[in-house]
């Protein structure tokens, strides 16, 4: 249990730590920045060309859709999503450890050269799509 609850603080701290720096230090691969950034340019969109004729600036629940922009991209993560996940990981390790696998990927596919990785995603891709299709002739 110790374990656990080790996992849950790293998860806290390790992603406060990691939203902080993001906020903290602009540049092209931060994220948060990027997300402000682009935010800026639709709104400004929107200012210039409205979806509807006489829309206001600030449209009724623009404030509430700010927070839930950054709420669903950061704060959640930060309040439960990140430790109940890597505690959710550790106890199906822990699990399946009890039956002695250690490890379930089957196939590396990280060790695959390029060409091989965008093959099979093509040939997966494109198995979905036909039996999608299939599905819905048979319908």
């Amino acid at each position: 249990m110790e374990n656990y609850w080790k996992i849950v603080v790293d998860s806290y701290t390790g992603y406060w730590n990691y939203l902080v720096s993001e906020i903290a230090y602009p540049g092209w691969h931060n994220y948060f920045w990027w997300l402000v950034g682009l935010s800026l340019v639709v709104w400004l969109l929107e200012i210039i060309v409205p979806w509807r004729k006489g829309q206001s600036i600030f449209r009724k629940d623009f404030w509430l859709d700010a927070f839930y922009m950054f709420f669903n991209f950061f704060l959640f993560s930060l309040i439960a999503y990140n430790a109940i996940s890597n505690v959710a990981v550790n106890l199906f390790k822990d699990f399946i450890g009890v039956f002695g696998i250690e490890n379930l990927m089957a196939i590396e596919v990280q060790s695959w050269p390029t060409w091989a990785k965008l093959l099979t995603m093509f040939i997966i891709r494109f198995f979905g799509l036909f039996s999608q299709s299939v599905r819905h002739q048979a319908q």
